[in-house]
């Protein structure tokens, strides 16, 4: 089966960033219960890239990107996704988004959430429910968009 034009050309994720000197890796894993995209901590050295290279980082960053785990163009689903992880299920004794609060709390970390579009020329970019940003922002976290279309032909 092959992909339509339309489906070929959209693209969309969001990604979950947390930073901070004192951030420990290991325990936002185990809260969010998930394996980052990247992870390093504060003077580790990490492979940024093909065109980057091995850098130190500077502070330390846990790092999700949703296309790792959701397939598709439709920005809520990946948005879903982040919601339900910062939520956790009826299983966990205290809400994970609490327990990152306060982590966030004593260790001064920063939580910023990116949200990526990409579509055809003329395509009307997709709208973040309050309901979502709400949520995300209780992290608190800061919400950046990058949403983007084909130039017309």
């Amino acid at each position: 089966m092959t992909r339509s034009k339309s489906a070929a050309r959209q693209k969309a994720f969001a990604t979950l960033r947390l930073s901070g000197d004192r951030l420990d890796p290991d325990r936002i894993s185990a809260i969010l219960r998930v394996t980052p995209t990247k992870v390093w901590r504060k003077g580790e050295r990490y492979f940024a890239g093909q065109h980057t290279g091995t850098l130190v980082g500077r502070t330390g960053t846990w790092f999700l990107a949703t296309e790792d785990f959701v397939a598709g163009a439709d920005l809520d689903r990946h948005l879903d996704f982040l919601t339900r992880l910062l939520s956790g299920g009826a299983q966990d004794q205290k809400d994970r988004l609490v327990q990152l609060q306060e982590v966030m709390a004593r260790d001064d970390l920063k939580a910023d959430i990116s949200c990526f579009w990409h579509g055809e020329a003329g395509e009307q970019p997709p709208t973040i429910s309050p309901e979502k940003t709400e949520k995300l922002r209780s992290l608190p976290a800061k919400i950046e968009t990058d949403f983007d279309t084909d130039e017309p032909t």
